[in-house]
């Protein structure tokens, strides 16, 4: 009744980002033969991984990529790896395949021709749905991103935008899923959420006796609490008719209003890490712990490699099954911009609103994110020199 999707969908500041993201996409591209190779040492503390396929029209790569590592310190950028997989037998299909900034900006650009049996499967996947495919690509980055050593590994669609500053935002938050995790007595968890669509997370038909049940119990408080007033206090003025004026006609309006508004403008998600093993979709950016990675999820995709659920349902079929703990972040720290499907679906504007979309992502301030961020990086600094001292 209130929603007017014209102004939802806004895409203010993602838009920002779009723009951010290009010119470090040029960045990189200018100074793709300059830059130093990486040199870390120790394992980077995540290994971000990109399976990316042509979409009709239109590619997202350098958006993801760009928003990425746009505004990293080096600091930051060395702690991290990232993974891309052209996710074509002939790799010259994918517009983005031999771009200057790609190289500049993936550390490992893998592919099925780097191992003989996996271009045999490869080959094979070519004929098969879209769906059996997509979580091949999904595993070889996967493992990919195992070998780097790194304790987390995130997984991200290729048509996304992140915010600045979703780095430190999101160590911090896996820093809390483990400790909500052990706090549970769980040694771990599945993964954490960096996405998730709002529209799927109001009020659902199942939960009718408990919406039911709430109602009529606030509406018997409400009338207690009068017939109590009116015995005790104000027996003049709460008469029979107001009672019943109140009782049966004010308090199912306002019962209906609060309803109307949106269960994500009356009761929100939490700020910060917190439980989301229902409604939540989809697999736009997910992080695993690496135990997760190695001893169940890169197993259970080699069992059942011709299941034909999609990634994120078969990740969630295991979840469901098994009970592995599911946590989500409160705001999210990216949105989803593609409109154009993987497997030739139009789903919005090429650039722009789809029907997966983040509304709260959209009223971040691009100053305050900055501020913060440069916080942040001080903050590593710091803790680097400590690190070094000691």
């Amino acid at each position: 009744m209130f929603f007017q999707p014209e102004r939802a969908h806004d895409s203010t500041y993602s838009t920002y980002r779009i723009q951010q993201a290009v010119q470090q996409a040029e960045f990189a591209s200018a100074f793709a033969e300059t830059q130093p190779q990486n040199s870390r040492q120790s394992p980077p503390e995540l290994c971000i991984g990109i399976p990316s396929v042509r979409r009709k029209g239109v590619s997202y790569l350098k958006l993801v990529l760009g928003s990425l590592q746009h505004g990293l310190s080096a600091e930051e950028r060395m702690r991290l790896h990232f993974v891309v997989l052209l996710a074509h037998v002939d790799q010259t299909e994918h517009p983005d395949y031999g771009q200057p900034w790609l190289s500049g900006m993936a550390d490992d650009l893998v592919s099925y021709h780097d191992e003989e049996e996996r271009l045999e499967l490869a080959q094979t996947m070519t004929s098969r749905p879209h769906a059996i495919k997509a979580k091949f690509d999904y595993s070889i980055v996967m493992e990919e991103c195992e070998k780097t050593g790194a304790p987390y590994i995130l997984m991200v669609e290729d048509d996304v935008v992140f915010l600045d500053g979703w780095r430190h935002r999101t160590m911090k938050a896996l820093d809390t899923a483990m400790a909500k995790s052990w706090e549970t007595g769980q040694t771990s968890f599945l993964y954490l959420r960096l996405f998730y669509y709002e529209g799927l997370l109001g009020w659902n038909s199942e939960s009718w006796p408990t919406y039911l049940g709430s109602s009529l119990s606030i509406t018997a408080i409400v009338l207690v609490s009068l017939v109590a007033a009116r015995r005790y206090v104000a027996r003049a003025y709460l008469t029979h008719t107001v009672l019943l004026i109140t009782t049966l006609v004010f308090m199912p309006l306002l019962i209906a209003l609060f309803f109307i508004a949106g269960r994500n403008s009356m009761l929100p998600q939490p700020v910060g890490v917190h439980a989301m093993d229902k409604y939540a979709c989809c697999g736009q950016g997910l992080v695993f712990p690496r135990s997760t990675v190695t001893q169940d999820l890169l197993p259970l995709f080699r069992r059942n490699m011709s299941s034909k659920l999609s990634t994120d349902s078969f990740i969630e079929k295991h979840a469901d099954e098994t009970g592995a703990l599911r946590w989500a972040l409160t705001p999210v720290v990216m949105q989803h911009v593609g409109g154009q499907s993987s497997h030739n679906g139009r789903r919005g504007d090429t650039y722009g609103p789809s029907r997966l979309w983040s509304f709260e992502f959209e009223g971040n301030n691009a100053a305050q994110l900055a501020a913060e961020h440069a916080q942040a990086q001080g903050q590593l600094i710091d803790d680097l020199k400590i690190q070094s001292s000691v």
